[in-house]
């Protein structure tokens, strides 16, 4: 002070000092918490990563699985169908009751390879890895396939279908999409007693179109219609209409979001059903020029020079059969060497060569390439086979051969072979 004298003050911080231990005690208590939480979502997240590997490789398993195992429960369906497909030529003019019997035959295995399928489709559609093949093309391309393949249902049903033509372009994959509206349109006709199903393609703002697909059936009650997703969920009424296992509008679920598309449900119970797909417009593309299909009559097949290859005896019985109910000129081998071995014992070199995929030695791809070469001849060939894979496509396409799915339609099979003899004659 001025005058002498000091003056200090004290301040109490024993509170402060207590609580800068405590909070120093609590960052180190919170900081080994942290750590000990981090291990903790560590081990987590590997268990987690672990876990993730182990499903993604039972998922690519069970994948294989059912790849092989389609390929080996086809191969004796098909043995059937071929089978039952000779017997029905056989008994065209034949009894009644004989008639009936190898109809309903027919019908059996229809059912099986519809079940088989649906649920191979499932199957391919879950796994991540499957990737759509992106084109653009006008919806006409896959709307008239549709209207050919669905009018004598519709008749037999006593139904009216009718497909409105359309100009609209879209970019998506054309198959699946095919079989997106293949599926609405079929639901439809199952669920429907009387009047019909139309389908058509409205246009919408933001070059949006809506392909919209129309029933008479029995309608869907609203609290319901989310549940008819689902895999093997039927409404009691359409249980009682129509037999299924209620996959078809599980497989347009997938389709959709693998297209990345929206299907709207709009429906009353007992007054039908309107689906709906929004796709985007893309630009316009040529109309295709359409070929003269030639008509399916068996006795046009007459003469036609046939090698059938494939490696289990029982598919290559059943195709000669068949086949020489056509009044087609036969022969048939395992494999490739066998093939040529044939060709030069019979002295006619075939004008068509029918050879499944898998072989005990190769694959019929290799089998077809091998005979052009040995012989000089690019013989017109057609895959027959269970692998729906786009490598397998991709390959044939390549070795310009046709390729036709497991298990084998004979209607199919006929018009490629009606293709093939028209293409000899004009040649």
């Amino acid at each position: 002070m001025p005058y002498g004298g000091l003056v200090t003050s004290y301040t109490d911080i024993t509170e402060r000092v207590l609580a800068e231990e405590a909070l120093a005690r609590a960052n180190e208590n919170l900081e080994q918490r942290v750590r000990d939480r981090t291990e903790e979502l560590t081990k987590v997240n590997e268990q987690l990563e672990a876990a993730k590997k182990t499903a993604e490789l039972a998922y690519q398993d069970k994948t294989r699985f059912l790849a092989s195992a389609s390929h080996d429960i086809l191969q004796p369906l098909n043995a059937a169908r071929l089978y039952s497909s000779t017997l029905t030529d056989r008994f065209t003019d034949g009894d009644p009751e004989d008639r009936k019997l190898v109809s309903n035959i027919e019908a059996s295995l229809e059912s099986v390879e519809e079940i088989i399928g649906a649920v191979l489709d499932i199957s391919r559609l879950d796994t991540r890895a499957f990737k759509p093949e992106i084109s653009t093309f006008r919806l006409d391309d896959i709307l008239n396939p549709l209207r050919v393949e669905f009018t004598p249902i519709a008749k037999e049903k006593g139904l009216k279908l009718k497909i409105r033509s359309t100009d609209v372009c879209v970019r998506s994959d054309r198959r699946l999409l095919r079989r997106l509206l293949q599926n609405l349109i079929s639901n439809g006709l199952k669920y429907s007693t009387k009047g019909g199903v139309v389908v058509g393609v409205r246009k919408t703002k933001n070059n949006m179109a809506n392909i919209e697909v129309y029933d008479s059936g029995i309608g869907i009650p609203e609290k319901q219609q989310e549940l008819i997703f689902k895999e093997f969920r039927r409404l009691d009424d359409g249980a009682r209409i129509a037999s299924g296992l209620g996959l078809g509008l599980s497989i347009v679920e997938r389709i959709s979001k693998v297209l990345g598309l929206n299907v709207a449900l709009k429906s009353q119970d007992g007054k039908g059903s309107r689906f709906s797909v929004a796709i985007k417009e893309a630009m316009s593309v040529p109309v295709a020029e359409k070929q003269a299909q030639p008509r399916a009559i068996v006795s046009q097949l007459a003469g036609l020079n046939v090698l059938a290859i494939d490696n289990e005896p029982q598919i290559l019985e059943g195709m000669e059969s068949l086949l020489r109910t056509w009044k087609c000129n036969v022969v048939t081998a395992p494999n490739a060497q066998e093939a040529a071995k044939v060709i030069y014992s019979s002295k006619t070199q075939p004008d068509i060569i029918l050879a499944d995929y898998h072989l005990d030695q190769g694959t019929g791809i290799e089998a077809v390439v091998h005979l052009r070469w040995k012989f000089g001849v690019h013989f017109p060939a057609m895959l027959i086979t269970a692998d729906r894979t786009a490598e397998v496509r991709a390959e044939a396409t390549d070795k310009d051969m046709e390729m036709i799915h497991k298990p084998l339609k004979p209607a199919v099979l006929r018009a490629h072979l009606m293709r093939c003899k028209a293409a000899l004659g004009e040649s």
